[in-house]
């Protein structure tokens, strides 16, 4: 079972995301790691998990709205753990292809935001076609499905990955009567387009929303959908039939709320499976029984050791 370095890693003295964590993981024998693209206001790709700089880095406001040359004047993650700068997709293709193949990880990367599709199939393209890196060594993932249309219809050969188990939050604030900024209390990643709950338990989450939302109408709208994600039910025949349109590779699910089940209807339809993000020891457990094709973790080494002890 393949085991994802997510973002790298999250080890004590590391920061995610970053080239000295990727570093970290490939000398740990890392056969692939996650990293997420984003597109800075000057068109640049840089390699950030959130939208909002003041979550991931010392600096503050939104990528899209900031220019690759005041990026370069941040450092990611938090300063205790080291003064690491935020790297570029171009930096991190140059880290990955100066290891021999039998080193070199593969790369699981995440298109984040809008209008990252194409120009980072243009960049990976590129250093495919100088033998720099294979194709083999790339699965392009994202919630944002547009973005991977977008991808494939310049670069059609590599390997894509629909991301799910996230509430749409363009969705529901179609729906909503009470100001969206209420969102960053109830959910992880709540000013962003793909959010999940807080809490992965449905009656502290149904608490959590009865607490914070004072409209009546959006308690209901907003415990329903939590009720939907948490229970599984985003899986459908319809999210296969999409991943099947668009010849995907993978689908890269949400652990605590896919079902057994549903694995293997991804399987018998010919889909891989990886599972996101697995660091508890019994939740690594519970991934022998549901037998995806591999998961990310924050913790590489830790959770590979205790996985192959099992």
């Amino acid at each position: 079972m393949l085991i994802i370095g997510h973002r790298g890693c999250s080890y004590k003295g590391f920061n995610q995301n970053t080239i000295r964590c990727y570093k970290k993981i490939i000398e740990e024998g890392a056969k692939a790691f996650e990293f997420d693209v984003q597109l800075t206001k000057d068109n640049h790709l840089v390699v950030v998990h959130n939208l909002n700089l003041s979550k991931v880095s010392n600096g503050s406001g939104y990528i899209a709205q900031t220019t690759l040359e005041e990026i370069k004047k941040l450092f990611a993650g938090s300063l205790k753990n080291g003064k690491d700068p935020i790297p570029t997709l171009i930096d991190v293709l140059d880290l990955v292809s100066s290891y021999s193949k039998e080193v070199r990880p593969a790369m699981h990367l995440e298109l984040k935001g809008d209008n990252t599709g194409l120009l980072t199939a243009k960049i990976i393209k590129d250093y495919i076609d100088k033998r720099l890196v294979d194709i083999d060594d790339f699965l392009i993932s994202s919630f944002n499905w547009a973005e991977l249309d977008s991808f494939k219809s310049y670069y059609p050969d590599i390997k894509i990955a629909l991301l799910d188990g996230s509430i749409r939050r363009k969705d529901l604030v179609k729906k909503l009567v009470s100001s969206p900024d209420l969102f960053s209390r109830i959910f992880a990643y709540g000013e962003e387009d793909y959010m999940i709950p807080i809490s992965s338990n449905l009656e502290d989450s149904i608490q959590l929303i009865n607490q914070e939302v004072k409209n009546d109408a959006d308690k209901e709208l907003l415990i329903n959908e939590v009720k939907r994600a948490l229970n599984g039910e985003y899986y459908t025949d319809s999210l296969i039939d999409e991943a099947l349109k668009r010849k995907a590779f993978s689908l890269n699910l949400w652990y605590k709320t896919v079902s057994k089940e549903f694995i293997e209807k991804a399987h018998s339809k010919g889909l891989k499976v990886f599972l996101y993000t697995v660091n508890e020891k019994e939740d690594i457990k519970n991934i022998k029984f549901l037998k995806p094709d591999g998961f990310f973790t924050d913790y590489y080494i830790e959770t590979k050791e205790y996985f192959e002890s099992l």
